[in-house]
């Protein structure tokens, strides 16, 4: 079967190899878990390898997310230059989505095989408070990723960073894979972690593993358990 790499250290070990091709991935958390600059180096390091890949953003302007990137060591610019990278921006306050048959036309072209969308909120804006709709909207991109042969990555927000107590919502259930990006107290500070919740049709590690940002981007480490994990679990044990 072949797989394709997030090109994220450690978190291609965890995916055991990687993500099926054609797979569609939610990469989901709260503000500041590294959400973004997850799905930039998923096309940026699959560009590195020589395969085109389209990044549509919400965000941020075109501008500040070059700039953000490079402050990671990630050369936007570069690849963009060989045609191996596209930005798409889609500002949430123009009224209205990119058309699907613009992206599309660039996946044709350029042979696409790898999108990422940062994030659903475009989708939010485009439907309103309409819930079926707002489904309906992804469902319907998602189908027409999936029939141009394209492994996609999105990202979502969430309102809590509790690993336990987190509520799954609708569109959870759309994608093929789900990967949640958290933040979990540690004394006086915060640890980042990640725990891939699911991924249809392949097997993966499913514990919870502490992640970084640094150069480069994300790093995670697999063979690692997070120590906000432990003190959570010892002063659980000291309040019985």
């Amino acid at each position: 079967m072949e797989k394709v790499k997030f090109g994220i250290p450690g978190l291609d070990e965890i995916l055991k190899g990687g993500v099926k091709e054609g797979s569609t991935i939610l990469i989901t958390g709260v503000p500041g878990t590294g959400k973004s600059i997850a799905a930039m180096q998923f096309i940026y390091n699959n560009a590195l390898k020589g395969i085109p890949g389209i990044f549509i953003t919400s965000e941020e302007n075109m501008t500040s997310l070059r700039e953000n990137m490079l402050n990671l060591g990630l050369k936007i610019e570069a690849l963009e230059k060989k045609g191996l990278m596209t930005i798409v921006e889609q500002s949430i306050t123009s009224g209205g989505m990119i058309s699907i048959e613009a992206p599309l036309k660039l996946i044709t072209q350029k042979k696409i095989k790898r999108v990422a969308m940062d994030s659903l909120t475009l989708f939010e804006f485009v439907y309103g408070g309409s819930t079926n709709e707002f489904r309906k909207g992804i469902i319907s991109f998602i189908k027409q990723m999936k029939e141009a042969g394209v492994t996609l990555v999105v990202t979502s927000e969430r309102d809590t960073s509790e690993v336990d107590g987190m509520k799954f919502k609708p569109e959870d259930f759309i994608f093929d894979g789900l990967i949640i990006l958290s933040m979990i107290r540690k004394g006086s500070s915060f640890e980042r972690v990640i725990h891939v919740n699911k991924m249809r049709g392949q097997e993966h590690m499913i514990d919870v593993f502490p992640f970084q940002i640094g150069e480069g981007g994300l790093k995670v480490f697999p063979k690692q358990i997070p120590f906000s994990l432990i003190e959570q679990d010892v002063l659980k044990k000291s309040k019985r």
